[in-house]
């Protein structure tokens, strides 16, 4: 049975602050319209800035999979799909990713009820990068 996960994707983007401006609104339209019965939600978590050129923008995600490592599949894909043909404005190298379960009050309650039987929640942290072929 498939699980609900949450997947955070740390994107820096190219260009800076101004940049990023300008692209943001488009690319958070694009991002919520990825929304289908396996990505319940989608949309930016925070953006950072340090300096005039570098901002890093957290993309949320929540997923419908059988495992962690589908929950990460799907929530790049939806990212990839929002950035479509943009995909030159983010430094996809230095993304990482952070997967835990999606919170539910059925887990919380069997831990209330029974706190030897259940188990911490699974954390999980990849970093994304990109392979190079020759």
């Amino acid at each position: 049975m498939p699980d609900s996960y949450t997947v955070r994707l740390s994107i820096p983007r190219n260009g800076g602050w101004r940049a990023w401006g300008a692209a943001a609104g488009q690319f958070e339209q694009r991002l919520a319209a990825q929304e289908s019965p396996a990505v319940s939600a989608a949309g930016i978590e925070s953006e950072t800035r340090r300096g005039r050129d570098f901002v890093r923008v957290t993309v949320a995600v929540t997923v419908v999979a059988p495992d962690v490592a589908q929950a990460l599949a799907a929530a790049w894909w939806t990212f990839r799909r929002a950035a479509s043909d943009d995909t030159a404005g983010w430094d996809m190298s230095s993304a990482t990713a952070e997967v835990r379960p999606a919170a539910r009050l059925s887990r919380t309650l069997v831990s209330v009820l029974f706190p030897k039987l259940t188990r911490s929640p699974v954390r999980a942290r990849f970093t994304l990068s990109r392979k190079i072929s020759a």
